[in-house]
């Protein structure tokens, strides 16, 4: 076991809990502070992991220079993570910083710029990164089984921004508006399946085509009131092309009946084909190289060997600690990520496509 490593939560939502409980099963990591600007949230997680109120905070600078922690999980909403982060980065900390990592590429590559002249250990939160079964099809397609690679399909598909059963809508909370996420679907769930089929193929884009829209313009505002504007997209299909060249297609929507958090990745190439998917759970099927399976256009599922196993905040303990697979995102896998996120955004405003 390495150094026990004190980590400070930076925004205490959702994700924020999701980070905690992975520190919590970490025997390299413990909870060193807790910050948010919202009090019910920063009790939950006071409470969720026991925290004494010496731990809490509602200033993140006061925090970060505390003397509590030793590096960072920034788990805020996206339009904050660039003014975070860079506070993070002047204090010689390490972090973990959830995705997309800015609101463009150009805050993005100042991040990279600013961690690579300090030399920081980072981590960018692309958590599908840790499902098994990619990282195993990962290895399949990088080891040549697949042969060369033509076409890399992806899906991410939710529901909840849908109605529900009796056409109450969601409220309006910060991923509908363009101040606090900057984008709608494409940054929160296309910026996963972007860096998605970076890691499987090892490769780059190389331009990209995108069509985004919004299927409810105004949701009812948080506590009441009048209705207010959705200022994101909530669907996104992109079409490209990375470097090999590997034809892409990702559909990314928040308007998927019955789907929870489904993701399907398809990979063909001219020895065999993988197919990719997660709902509950993560699994993998393959058709590679024998005329039985690929005439008969079989596909099995593949049981995934024990080593593809690991957690996003391990892994974020095992950088610190100094003994990396390799595997996470860094902030540069970030920054090329961010590029495709706003050359889909200037392509489906220009209506022409984007080189990347």
């Amino acid at each position: 076991m390495g150094k026990k490593h004190r980590i400070g939560i930076l925004g205490c939502g959702n994700i924020g809990t999701m980070h905690i409980m992975g520190i919590m099963e970490s025997p390299d990591l413990e909870v060193g502070a807790l910050c948010d600007i919202l009090p019910n949230k920063l009790a939950d997680r006071q409470r969720q992991c026991g925290a004494s109120d010496d731990m809490c905070y509602s200033d993140y600078v006061e925090m970060l220079d505390s003397g509590k922690i030793d590096a960072v999980s920034i788990c805020t909403p996206n339009a904050l993570h660039f003014d975070m982060a860079m506070e993070v980065i002047k204090r010689g900390l390490p972090y973990a910083l959830e995705k997309p990592p800015c609101s463009n590429e150009h805050q993005t590559a100042i991040l990279l710029e600013e961690t690579a002249k300090r030399n920081l250990l980072n981590m960018v939160c692309f958590s599908y990164r840790f499902k098994a079964a990619a990282r195993y099809a990962r290895d399949l397609i990088l080891s040549g089984e697949l042969g060369k690679i033509y076409h890399i399909s992806a899906e991410y598909f939710q529901s909840w921004a849908l109605p529900d059963q009796n056409g109450k809508l969601t409220e309006l909370n910060w991923r509908f508006t363009k101040e606090m996420s900057v984008t709608g679907a494409l940054g929160d769930l296309g910026s996963h399946m972007i860096d998605l089929c970076r890691f499987l193929t090892g490769s780059e884009f190389t331009r990209v085509a995108a069509d985004l829209g919004t299927f409810v313009n105004k949701r009812p505002m948080l506590g009441g009131g009048p209705d207010a504007d959705v200022t994101v997209d909530d669907y996104v299909n992109i079409v490209g092309q990375m470097e090999g060249p590997i034809a892409a297609n990702l559909s990314i929507t928040r308007f998927a009946y019955a789907r929870g958090n489904y993701q399907r990745v398809e990979v063909y190439g001219d020895n065999g084909a993988i197919r990719y998917t997660l709902e509950e759970n993560d699994a993998l099927e393959v058709n590679i190289g024998n005329s039985p399976m690929r005439n008969n256009h079989v596909f099995i599922g593949v049981p995934i060997p024990k080593k593809y196993y690991k957690t996003q905040m391990q892994s974020f303990a095992d950088i610190l600690n100094g003994r990396s697979d390799g595997l996470p995102a860094d902030i540069r896998d970030g920054w090329r990520a961010m590029r495709v996120v706003d050359g889909a955004l200037a392509s489906a405003v220009s209506g022409v496509h984007s080189n990347i």
